[in-house]
């Protein structure tokens, strides 16, 4: 099973680490949007296969019409969310889901 099949079969069983919570608050976020938003639809921007915690990615969703990273791993029957961001311009291409190359 991918990735995004394992997301979306845990989808409506999601778990914010502490981190994901306070990274939230900071980007005038909920944790409820970012549900909303990744139900609602969400693009695989980067696997993570090998991770050394377990298999996790990196997924861009969309909370009112603003640009949200979300680092999640599926675990047992849940979903975690290890950290959310908004991708800034400089350090993701225009469709945000390309790394810009830092010089």
């Amino acid at each position: 099973m991918s990735i995004v099949d394992e997301i979306k079969r845990r989808i409506n069983t999601v778990r914010h680490t502490l981190h994901a919570l306070q990274r939230e608050a900071e980007e005038g976020l909920t944790a409820d949007d970012v549900c909303d938003s990744m139900r609602s639809g969400f693009k695989l921007v980067e696997d993570y296969p090998d991770d050394l915690r377990g298999h996790s990615c990196l997924i861009l969703t969309w909370v009112r019409s603003v640009p949200v990273h979300v680092a999640c791993a599926p675990h047992e029957d849940i979903l975690i969310i290890i950290t959310v961001y908004i991708p800034t311009i400089e350090e993701w291409g225009e469709d945000f889901k390309t790394r810009r190359k830092i010089k």
